[in-house]
């Protein structure tokens, strides 16, 4: 029996978080089917109005978390305009 795997396409669209908007519940990181969302870690990122983040080169573009985040703050961009590195408070 062949064990099927998640694999990133090229073109699928990338999740990519609004850290003004996402409040750090978690509800995407828990959805997610390949683990590529994180809550920042470091204790002024800790409890809500923390930030989460995507690591764009495990996103595969399944809709999930875009699909159930409660605060609309994840969309889902073209790959070529997703951000290599994390974005938030983070990457400044």
């Amino acid at each position: 029996m062949a064990v099927a795997t998640l694999q990133p396409r090229k073109g699928r669209p990338k999740a990519l978080i609004n850290p003004d908007s996402c409040t750090g519940c978690e509800v995407c990181v828990a959805v997610c089917p390949v683990d590529c969302i994180d809550k920042l870690p470091g204790p002024e990122y800790a409890g809500l109005n923390s930030t989460c983040i995507v690591d764009q080169p495990k996103c595969i573009g399944c809709w999930l978390c875009e699909k159930i985040c409660p605060w609309d703050a994840i969309s889902m961009v073209p790959p070529q305009e997703a951000p290599v590195l994390a974005s938030g408070p983070a990457a400044t």
